[in-house]
């Protein structure tokens, strides 16, 4: 069982089931609909060629019944970067993994400017290459509507406070190796 303060790997999948990118991250809370993580600035990132270390300190919301995940971007000094959502499959976890598959789709908003989509290009690219049928596409575009109004509506949790440590945050986490549902 999950808790506050365990630390989990997440893992972004693309739609085919490869990850693409994983990374260690603190459980800030967790309830029947959504898992709440926290990575502190200089957590590493990965990824099958390699990966970076983050500047920012992250929160990420997961739903379990919702076609998105949203972030919250923290620059150093405790400002918001920026509120970013993923169209994506709701949030799975299996044993300490959370996973979701990314649609390609995204909506920013950073504060002072309107919410916008951004990656439109790569959703087309991956529609073709995932042969996504146009049920799905409507169902991320509708999915986008629905963020959309999300993030207008957001209120700002702030930057992500320190939990207690169970276990440290690693600089690497798993291989890159395909995530299958048992």
């Amino acid at each position: 069982m999950i808790r506050s303060g365990d630390v989990i790997t997440v893992r972004a999948l693309k739609a085919d089931g490869h990850t693409y990118r994983w990374w260690s991250a603190r459980v800030e809370s967790i309830d029947a609909e959504k898992i709440v993580t926290v990575s502190p600035a200089g957590h590493y990132v990965d990824g099958p060629k390699g990966g970076w270390v983050s500047g920012f300190d992250i929160r990420t919301i997961y739903w379990f019944d919702r076609p998105y995940n949203l972030v919250e971007v923290y620059l150093p000094d405790g400002r918001l970067k920026q509120v970013y959502v993923h169209i994506a499959s709701p949030a799975r976890i299996r044993h300490r993994e959370l996973c979701y598959t990314d649609h390609e789709l995204d909506v920013v908003w950073r504060p002072g400017h309107r919410p916008r989509v951004v990656d439109e290009q790569e959703f087309c690219a991956a529609a073709s290459e995932y042969g996504y049928s146009p049920e799905f596409q409507k169902v991320c575009r509708r999915a986008v509507g629905q963020a959309l109004k999300l993030v207008r509506a957001w209120t700002v949790l702030g930057p992500p406070r320190e939990l207690p440590s169970r276990s440290r945050i690693s600089t690497h986490t798993h291989s890159g190796d395909r995530f299958q549902d048992s």
